[in-house]
């Protein structure tokens, strides 16, 4: 659920290295690096049910690493419980064609396409940050040192969709003047460990009350530089800011590209 419920606790899942993943080049000398979340370790991180289920809310954290790309996940512990709905990126295999049958947070990881945009797997990112309830952005970071992450794919999910064109049971429909974007901020650590705060890169999901893309679209990263970790925070431009916003902070990442040194 996008509003964060700071009730529960939640599990750990160990993470371990998933080899699956596209290395290459194009033609410019450097090497990347895809990680797709596909493969075993992948298969066995995604929950079912989609809401309240063992892995992101009833352990002691859930989290995972990816070896080849050095990226690492888990969700936020937010007044001393670590659950999905404090902010976090679970992997997903669940998608649907048709929004209007993902109409609660009960369909959360469910994303709005035909399917992943490689592969069978993806990530759903949940969570913004608010002056109410906190700091609930979900965060992408190298696990050891910094690093450059070049590109990823994004696609809508089905409830945000649904309540961003119909409502749900906590926001209208957007209006023809209303706009809700991701901003993902790059950090860097200073010498002792404190976060220093970097350039930020937006990419709209609905402009003046529709949606700006459908399917997967690339978006580039390439200006935040190189990187220790990048907070996803979901915005809008309706009346009362973040502490007014009351639509489902979902929204699926695949295929995240990394330029390795």
């Amino acid at each position: 659920m996008k509003k964060i419920f700071l009730i529960l606790a939640l599990g750990a899942m160990v993470a371990s290295c998933a080899p699956d993943n596209n290395e290459g080049n194009e033609g410019d000398g450097k090497t990347r690096v895809t990680l797709t979340f596909e493969g075993d370790y992948w298969n066995s991180l995604i929950d079912n049910p989609q809401y309240n289920g063992e892995l992101l809310y009833k352990q002691e954290g859930y989290s995972w690493y990816d070896e080849a790309t050095d990226l690492y996940s888990t969700v936020n512990e937010l007044w001393y419980t670590a659950a999905y709905w404090n902010g976090g990126l679970a992997v997903s295999n669940y998608y649907t064609t048709d929004y209007t049958t993902t109409t609660s947070f009960m369909e959360q990881l469910t994303v709005f396409t035909e399917g992943a945009h490689s592969g069978t797997n993806c990530i759903v990112s949940n969570g913004y940050k608010c002056d109410m309830m906190g700091d609930a952005r979900s965060v992408l970071q190298f696990k050891n040192g910094e690093g450059f992450i070049e590109s990823a794919w994004v696609a809508h999910t089905g409830y945000s969709y649904f309540s961003a064109m119909k409502g749900c049971d906590m926001a209208e429909p957007l209006t023809a003047e209303q706009s809700i974007w991701i901003e993902a901020k790059g950090y860097t650590l200073d010498a002792e460990g404190n976060e220093v705060e970097g350039n930020s890169v937006t990419l709209y999901l609905y402009e003046n009350g529709k949606a700006s893309f459908s399917g997967w679209k690339k978006w580039n990263f390439s200006s935040l530089g190189k990187v220790q970790k990048v907070k996803f925070d979901v915005q809008w431009n309706g009346e009362g800011g973040a502490d007014k916003f009351m639509h489902p902070a979902y929204f699926a990442l695949d295929d995240i590209t990394v330029v390795k040194e």
